[in-house]
């Protein structure tokens, strides 16, 4: 099947929008046609080299669509079903996934940078034979994908899809760092530093647990705006005003219970250490370079002061589990999306959209797609 996609071909270029050949899915496997597609940082990162990734590659990994056909085996999705695609797959039986720690995942683990699926291929080709791979097993930047079936988890036939995009990663992230990393006790005060789409996200899972204080902290006043709007009691602007002076001042000098970094910076994450109150934890989930570094006293930084400092990667989130009480909370009111899906671009502006979301001019991103491209599905040529 002749699809759509955005192609890193080579680092430091813009993405080519490209026609490939789309193989049908195998064992395990099912096939969506995309309807939204989330943009994020991670993706720019293979284009720049951050992030080590084979080349060409198809990019995106967080998307929301329907199902289109499904291979052998698989009885989680049918066709028709409309799904949320998360950026890393969690096989449920692997040590990890059993012992509470899908985030984890060993199989995920596994093919989370070869640019294969699980069974180590791609199911992108050019129209020459040539292998082209998927990001995360995914490559949501396209119309029509195929992903492993324990990527992809059911979000109900009135879940819009535009927010729906970014349950799989940027939702599942920042709301899981307050829920499933952090140990959030109603009543608790706490901080997030760095209001991008998982600050945002960090803070309306302080609010959905019962926080009874949210600071937030960030650069960008239309930010911290947007973070009053979704939970925060108070805004801090950092470069304005003294953040751990401000933050002592409003916990009676006892610093916060909880504070979560969202900014992967050297300088955010010292602030974090250092603003959380005794017995409190620090959640660290912003992605730092390799010069940002945890360097502390071990008694008087932590031992003394009881304090807990935790990594937090992908929201320590169960997807299977966590995806359809996200979408529940968003049918509640509970989680707001709509107010982060700032922007939306064309599968064509998708070098604009990267470049929006790399410098900080939008929260979150989504790729939008039209009605289903013309041909046959993968079902109807099934039948055919």
């Amino acid at each position: 099947m002749a699809v759509r996609a955005a192609v890193c071909a080579q680092l430091e270029k813009p993405l080519e929008v490209r026609e490939l050949v789309l193989e049908p899915p195998r064992a395990g496997e099912v096939a969506v046609r995309i309807a939204a597609a989330g943009i994020c940082a991670s993706d720019a990162s293979v284009r720049n080299g951050a992030l080590p990734s084979p080349l060409p590659i198809v990019l995106g990994h967080e998307a929301a669509g329907v199902v289109e056909a499904v291979g052998p085996g698989v009885e989680t999705v049918t066709v028709g079903d409309r799904v949320a695609v998360a950026a890393m797959p969690q096989c449920g039986v692997c040590y990890r996934c059993t012992r509470g720690q899908p985030g984890l995942c060993e199989q995920g683990d596994g093919v989370l940078l070869t640019g294969a699926l699980m069974d180590g291929t791609t199911r992108w080709r050019t129209a020459d034979g040539v292998a082209v791979a998927q990001f995360v097993a995914a490559g949501t930047f396209a119309e029509r994908v195929v992903v492993p079936a324990i990527s992809v988890v059911g979000i109900g036939a009135d879940m819009p899809f535009a927010p729906a995009a970014l349950l799989g990663c940027a939702v599942l992230t920042g709301v899981g760092a307050a829920l499933n990393t952090a140990a959030i006790r109603p009543g608790g005060t706490v901080a997030v530093i760095g209001c991008g789409s998982v600050g945002l996200m960090a803070i309306q899972g302080a609010r959905i647990a019962g926080a009874e204080r949210i600071l937030a902290v960030d650069l960008v006043p239309e930010k911290l705006d947007l973070a009053r709007r979704v939970g925060a009691t108070d805004t801090l602007t950092a470069g304005e005003v003294d953040v751990l002076a401000a933050v002592k001042d409003l916990t009676a000098g006892r610093g916060t219970d909880t504070t979560i970094e969202a900014a992967g910076l050297q300088l955010t994450v010292d602030q974090a250490i250092r603003m959380t109150g005794k017995g409190g934890e620090v959640v660290l989930v912003g992605a730092g370079g390799p010069d940002v570094r945890i360097n502390l006293p071990q008694f008087t930084g932590l031992v003394g002061s009881a304090k807990t400092l935790k990594g937090c990667l992908f929201g320590s989130a169960d997807v299977h589990r966590d995806i359809p009480l996200l979408v529940e909370h968003y049918r509640t009111g509970a989680l707001l999306l709509d107010e982060l899906v700032t922007r939306s671009f064309s599968l064509d502006e998708i070098n604009d959209g990267l470049a929006a979301v790399s410098a900080g001019e939008v929260v979150s991103a989504v790729v939008t797609f039209g009605p289903a491209p013309d041909g046959p599905s993968f079902e109807t040529e099934e039948r055919a």
